[in-house]
């Protein structure tokens, strides 16, 4: 511990206060949990260190963000940050994925002011693969709400299975750049989307 630069060496300690308290969850009310989840959610978006490998390479917490989404799940502000907690914890520190992530992503898929944050990591989770129409959901994220997390998660999607696209969502994913590449506000923007839509 004594190698471990100060400023990381805070944070580790700042961080085990944070799930310390989110464990006891049961002894609080709504605004506190919401509070140190909101506090906690920050942390496995910090510059990634090994330092934080155990921290948040932690199943069981995880399932404690379960179990308190379980208890809250008409509070959708909580569940944005439940799903960026743990999907970073994937994405970022091999958390190891669950089937019961897995339905959680799902089951907010959809959800509104909710699932353009799915987004963000159920096309990469491994379960994925069994998704039952992953076009029509990859295509069905542009019109969620926010707008602006939908349209960025979108085009991350595309980035990522860009060679995949089938032939019947091809038009819609050329109109789609073509828009954005007539309402980007500098010519990179421009030239950026312009490009992507040429190569569908």
């Amino acid at each position: 511990m004594s190698n471990i630069p100060q400023k990381i060496r805070k944070n580790i300690e700042n961080i085990n206060q944070l799930k310390e308290k989110i464990e006891n969850w049961k002894k609080l009310d709504e605004e506190e949990i919401f509070l140190l989840i909101k506090e906690f959610e920050k942390t496995p978006r910090l510059e990634v260190s090994v330092y934080y490998n155990d921290l948040f390479n932690d199943p069981h917490f995880a399932k404690t963000l379960l179990d308190i989404y379980s208890s809250y799940k008409d509070n959708a502000k909580l569940t944005v940050l439940i799903i960026s907690a743990i999907g970073n914890m994937m994405q970022r520190y091999n958390l190891p994925e669950t089937e019961e992530i897995y339905d959680f992503m799902v089951e907010n898929a959809y959800r509104k002011n909710v699932g353009p944050y799915v987004a963000v990591f159920l096309p990469r989770m491994s379960h994925f693969n069994a998704y039952s129409d992953p076009w029509k959901y990859f295509m069905d994220v542009k019109e969620m709400a926010p707008k602006k997390v939908a349209q960025s998660s979108f085009e991350v999607i595309m980035d990522l299975f860009f060679n995949e696209i089938p032939d019947k969502y091809k038009s819609d994913a050329k109109e789609y750049f073509i828009k954005k590449s007539e309402e980007a506000n500098n010519e990179y923007g421009k030239k950026h989307y312009s490009d992507i839509a040429k190569k569908i």
